[in-house]
């Protein structure tokens, strides 16, 4: 059966093209409204978007809101001109998709209450294409409780807390996007599972990209540069979403992760700030994941740095103790693999505020020095050692030295350990 629809907006009207079995394909010009489309569409349709400068009004805190299922949002790039979404009025994110009454700072338990539900009931499908989404002053791209979700194409410029961010949503795929100018993190996943990331290009932010409180990602064939920090995996504490009970294989495998030496100023006092500049991949806290086969190089602080989360924050003034039963226990890094990847020219300039990590590869649990130096003593009782890390045939230049440090099994004499096998 097929489905004729018009609609008007302000005067304004959008053409249906075609439509089949119960889906349209509507088509929006310059000068009328995207969200208008998307309050008309129905599950199914695709929303195809002329080329153009868009600037939506009345939307709140969106430039625009997806609650439908399996909407297909495509903007159409013609000799060289595509859609771009910009900031208006008092808007704060670009693009979010979520359920209906859930905001995008909203919690389960406040998203679930405002629907009145036990449990909340996820949106079943979102596409968006070709959309460059500029100058929000929180979020460019964002999902919050979709399943199946696929980012092609976009560009996130300047949205300054996170331009493309899938949270608490799963089965998705991000892939040939490109982020900058963002004050947090380029591409951040938070909270979600199942997800690609494949052939994007994350530059010129604090953070190029990001993963905490999640399963099953990953992370190939991106190119991730002039961040302050290229990649970072990150304990739960450095998240805003609360931990669970698994949050493993994370895959970081065959990207191009250079020259990762400042990118932007994150805003004081925040976790950001706190990382240091210049280092291409951190495994801060985390374990059960794998960074193999990327090139990895000109990082000025550190290549890999596989690091217990307390000892990574030892000596910035950020409070890393609690009690046993912290949920957010353990914060050590374990069962990681660093294995087969090319490391070259990284950590050239010290920062560290105790230890100078400069190197290519770095691996340290303060705790594991505390029968060398008292001012460690009893550091284990925050953060315990890391266990079953391999760090195997990893690779330079022909005649080049991969650098390193390590606190397992530390010598005292050289002021260095070996790099953990004892998971390989």
């Amino acid at each position: 059966m097929k489905r004729l629809v018009s609609w008007s907006v302000a005067g304004a009207f959008a053409v249906l093209c075609s439509s089949v079995a119960q889906a349209a394909v509507l088509r929006v010009f310059p000068g009328l409204s995207i969200q208008s489309a998307i309050d008309s569409a129905q599950p199914g349709d695709t929303i195809l978007v002329e080329p153009g400068d868009y600037m939506e009004s009345g939307n709140g805190l969106y430039g625009l809101r997806i609650e439908t299922d399996n909407l297909r949002l495509i903007g159409i790039e013609r000799n060289g001109e595509g859609v771009r979404l910009i900031a208006n009025e008092d808007q704060e994110t670009g693009i979010l998709a979520a359920p209906s009454g859930c905001d995008y700072l909203d919690n389960a338990e406040e998203c679930a209450e405002k629907r009145g539900e036990s449990d909340i009931t996820f949106i079943q499908g979102f596409y968006i294409r070709g959309f460059s989404v500029e100058e929000f002053p929180v979020n460019g791209i964002q999902t919050r409780w979709v399943d199946g979700f696929e980012f092609v194409r976009n560009k996130s410029v300047n949205n300054l807390n996170n331009g493309l961010y899938p949270t608490l949503s799963a089965n998705g795929l991000v892939s040939e996007n490109e982020s900058y100018g963002s004050l947090d993190t380029a591409m951040w996943i938070a909270g979600s599972e199942n997800v690609r990331v494949i052939g994007n290009t994350l530059h010129d932010s604090v953070i190029g990209f990001e993963i905490t409180v999640s399963n099953n990602v990953t992370v190939e064939r991106n190119l991730i540069h002039n961040n302050n920090v290229g990649v970072g995996l990150f304990h739960p504490d450095g998240a805003g979403n609360p931990p669970l009970e698994t949050m493993a294989n994370w895959r970081i495998f065959d990207n191009n992760i250079a020259f990762n030496n400042g990118g932007a100023v994150a805003p004081e006092g925040s976790f950001q700030s706190l990382v240091p500049t210049g280092s291409g991949v951190l495994v801060l806290g985390v374990s059960d994941h794998e960074v193999i086969g990327n090139t990895v190089a000109n990082n000025g602080y550190v290549g890999i740095g596989v690091v217990g989360w307390c000892s990574g924050l030892v000596g910035t003034g950020r409070d890393c103790t609690g009690p046993e039963e912290d949920p957010l226990r353990p914060r050590d890094a374990s069962n990681n693999l660093v294995a087969r990847n090319f490391l070259k020219n990284n950590g050239v300039r010290a920062q560290a505020p105790l230890l100078d990590l400069t190197q290519d590869i770095a691996y340290l649990h303060i705790g594991e020095l505390e029968d060398v130096n008292p001012l460690f003593e009893n550091f284990s009782l925050i953060e315990p050692p890391g266990t079953g890390n391999c760090f195997q045939d990893n690779y330079t230049y022909p005649g080049g030295i991969i650098s390193y440090f390590s606190s397992f099994l530390f010598d005292t004499e050289t002021g260095n350990g070996e790099l953990p096998t004892d998971g390989c």
